[in-house]
């Protein structure tokens, strides 16, 4: 019980001792900041500077504080006639705030004018991204059990039918209005699928077949405006992870995973266009997305594996394609920037 009451004891006095480290810290910052502002009324500009580049380099100072310290540093540079220094510390805030200005009725002129000749220029963006897709089939080769094969296309109706996807997405500016585009998707497609005159009755087919989309794109903004018109083209790696298959006859309905009957993996290639709106950092962006898919959905060899369906309701694939038409809404946040000097 002593010992337990020792090692309380302890800690509580090393928190109080931390508490007042931390507080002579911040009372010292203060002093700092007040000396520097003090010394720059008074026309001690190089002091104002050595005192501000301490409090930058060892307080733990906050965003405004950060600011406010740099714009002090600013002025105490144009005092000396250091201009470098002086576009350096203004660097230093576009690092803190890409998008900060002066305040033209508080602040000092020349601040508005060394802050009006940067512009902000996103590097980097990461976001998230959400839409619907419709599915485009071409058959190959079509097959029947009850008819012909010859003949099987006229017994066989194929309906696109609305899926999802959602996903992140990041892209990364290579070269002036050029950007590589790159993410990760979870789509959801399906499709319908009818015979008709199966011994005299109609078999209906209905599929939803998961993906996970790895697309790469090369991006290019026509204008990096507030609206800014984009195009885009690449290629997609998607890897499918579900296919069920619902097949109904008359009174009858099974559901059937089939995921061993689909290829597992399918390279696409795929373009598209858009639009953005860019509030700051912020880019809220929709763009219609089309997909070719130039491998067939269903696997080589398994035609005749399914014995539910083929025995239950007689059907079997058709060698076919399925490609794929999005419409996507999104936003992006940017994470990195570059300062461009306006000439």
């Amino acid at each position: 019980m002593k010992k337990f009451a020792f090692i309380l004891s302890a800690i509580l006095l090393f928190g109080l001792i931390a508490t007042q480290k931390s507080n002579a810290q911040n009372d010292s910052c203060a002093v700092k900041l007040k000396n520097a502002s003090l010394g720059y009324d008074q026309g001690d500009y190089d002091g104002a500077i050595k005192l501000l580049q301490s409090a930058l380099d060892q307080c733990s100072l906050d965003k405004s504080e950060k600011i406010e310290a740099n714009k002090l540093l600013i002025l105490s540079y144009f005092k000396v006639d250091n201009l470098e220094a002086a576009d350096n510390a203004a660097a230093d805030i576009m690092k803190i705030d890409p998008y900060y200005k002066p305040d033209k009725f508080k602040d000092d002129s020349k601040l508005s004018t060394l802050f009006d000749k940067y512009q902000p220029v996103p590097v980097l963006r990461i976001g998230f991204i959400a839409g619907i897709n419709r599915t485009g089939i071409d058959v190959e080769n079509y097959y029947s059990i009850v008819h012909n094969d010859a003949d099987a296309d006229q017994f066989s109706e194929y309906n696109s039918k609305t899926g999802f996807q959602l996903g992140i997405t990041a892209e990364y500016r290579a070269f002036k209005s050029l950007w590589v585009e790159a993410g990760g998707l979870f789509r959801q497609s399906q499709y319908e699928h009818i015979l008709d005159n199966v011994e005299n009755t109609k078999v209906t087919y209905g599929e939803k077949l998961s993906y996970f989309d790895v697309p790469v794109n090369v991006k290019y903004y026509i204008q990096e405006k507030t609206i800014s018109p984009y195009v885009f083209a690449g290629a997609t790696f998607s890897f499918i992870t579900n296919a069920l298959g619902t097949s109904e006859r008359d009174d009858q309905k099974d559901i059937v995973n089939r995921s061993d009957y689909r290829n597992s993996f399918m390279l696409g290639l795929q373009g598209g266009a858009g639009a953005s709106y860019r509030i700051k950092g912020i880019q809220l962006f929709a763009g219609l997305h089309y997909a070719y898919y130039p491998e067939n959905v269903n696997k080589e060899g398994t035609r005749y594996a399914d014995l539910t369906n083929v025995f239950k309701y007689y059907y079997i694939d058709n060698d076919f394609r399925m490609d794929n038409w999005q419409v996507n809404l999104g936003v992006n946040y940017t994470i990195s920037y570059k300062n461009q000097v306006i000439k």
